[in-house]
């Protein structure tokens, strides 16, 4: 198949390039309808890099057509001084097209090409943000094992999640601060696609505050007494029983912590704030409710676990499965756990306000207005240094309150699910029990273009 390039001005062609000239309309010409000599060619040499380090640097025979870009600083073209370079246009467009422009006749060019940056080192770069040496390390599959808390370190490590490479913060971060109008965020994670997750702080950043909380004492639902009680949303509708599984699992109801977090963003000073900004905030990244069932086997619950979802059968769901072994004891660090942050059924557990390439169920809205606003996961705070069953009051995620999660841990056959302890511990309870409502939200990629990330001087718009 013939390749194309759009011909602008005079003519010197490289395979696969877009060459401009803004003041004339773009030509599409047939490559081999051109006539190009040694003595004309554009191109003296060619680089490619795949580490960012310049002792890399490769000679190429052929232009990479994707997933490289053009080093802009390092590339150049001269016509007469190579110390002397042209002025020119070298640059890799959205699409991935690799363009030069307003050459002069005889140039010759010197390219670089870098291995494009993914979505999330993209956000990295922006924030002035580096992946940390000695974090826990993943395999081939992205699956990172913990075998240990995490205190006092300070640490960005990368792992994977439903967009792709996500860079989450461990320990206790000096760098992830994000200030929003007059309130306090805490960023967990980059996310695969470029956005950025924080949780909610108050009204400044004492990570211990009781302003961490942006409602107390508050149910995640009033009833416990039927599987369809662990979900974020649920169905069917009221107080009637869940018939089979995907009756429970269907998205119909909003649980009573949903409608504290809308209720937060409508009425309270502080919500209210945040929407202020809506225009920042990015509603197609989601927030998972992992309401997967554990079928393991052996149960890693009583025997009698009977794995159906709904009703009130005894039932045991992902999340709480990923830290236990049988006869309902925790694993141990030293054993390895493995969170995930990838959402198990993302079409139907990944709350979202939009659906995009099939993730996400786009069910954050109210009355038509999006809301996108979450939980925070369990996986998240293990990734950040918390597990259960373990005290630590070190890593940045325990403010020494009490918080849901939006995690199902099982139905006994009552409805359990993970929150914080106020000694940074994991735990479960009842959905009927009252606990602190900690909003987590999205931000757009290229949004924060302010600050350092410190205390003194957060991240912000511009």
């Amino acid at each position: 198949m013939k390749k194309r390039v759009i011909l602008l001005s005079i003519i010197l062609l490289v395979i696969g390039v877009i060459f401009i000239n803004r003041k004339q309309e773009e030509q599409i010409l047939d490559v081999n309808s051109l006539n190009i000599s040694e003595e004309n060619t554009p191109v003296l040499a060619m680089y490619k890099n795949d580490t960012g380090d310049t002792k890399d640097d490769q000679e190429i025979d052929t232009m990479p057509e994707e997933g490289y870009t053009i080093d802009e600083q390092r590339s150049y073209c001269y016509t007469t001084d190579k110390n002397n370079p042209d002025e020119v246009d070298l640059h890799t467009n959205d699409n991935g097209e690799h363009i030069i422009g307003k050459l002069k006749k005889n140039s010759k060019c010197f390219l670089y090409f870098n291995k494009a940056k993914t979505p999330s080192e993209k956000t990295l770069a922006q924030l002035n943000l580096k992946e940390s040496e000695g974090c826990p390390v993943a395999d081939a599959s992205g699956n990172v094992t913990f075998k240990a808390l995490a205190t006092t370190e300070d640490l960005l490590c990368k792992a994977q999640d439903d967009y792709g490479d996500t860079y989450y913060f461990r320990g206790a971060p000096t760098k992830n601060w994000v200030k929003i109008g007059n309130t306090y965020w805490q960023i967990i994670r980059i996310n695969g696609n470029g956005t950025i997750r924080l949780i909610y702080n108050g009204i400044n950043t004492i990570r211990t505050d009781e302003g961490t909380i942006a409602r107390a004492s508050k149910y995640y639902n009033l009833n416990a007494n039927d599987n369809k009680y662990v979900g974020f949303m649920y169905g069917p509708k009221g107080t009637t029983a869940s018939k089979n599984y995907e009756e429970a699992t269907t998205n119909l109801e909003k649980s009573t912590i949903l409608e504290e977090l809308e209720g937060w963003y409508i009425n309270d000073a502080t919500g209210k704030e945040l929407a202020k900004y809506a225009q920042y905030l990015d509603g197609a990244t989601g927030f998972c409710n992992d309401r997967q069932i554990n079928k393991g086997n052996p149960r890693v619950w009583w025997t009698y676990d009977e794995a159906m979802g709904y009703g009130n059968y005894v039932t045991v769901y992902a999340p709480f499965s990923r830290f236990v072994q049988s006869n309902n004891n925790n694993k141990t660090l030293s054993q390895g756990v493995t969170p995930t942050f990838k959402c198990g059924s993302p079409g139907r557990d990944l709350f979202t306000t939009k659906t995009e390439q099939g993730i996400g169920n786009g069910a954050l809205t109210i009355d038509e207005v999006d809301i996108p606003i979450g939980l925070i996961t369990v996986d998240e705070l293990v990734y950040a240094g918390g597990y259960p069953g373990q005290t630590n009051t070190s890593y940045y995620l325990c403010n020494h309150r009490e918080y849901w999660t939006m995690s199902p841990y099982y139905s006994d056959p009552n409805a359990n699910v993970f929150y914080v302890v106020n000694d940074g511990n994991l735990y479960f309870n009842y959905v009927f029990t009252a606990k602190g409502v900690r909003p987590v939200i999205n931000l757009k990629a290229g949004t924060l273009t302010k600050g350092t990330g410190t205390t003194g001087d957060p991240f912000t718009f511009a």
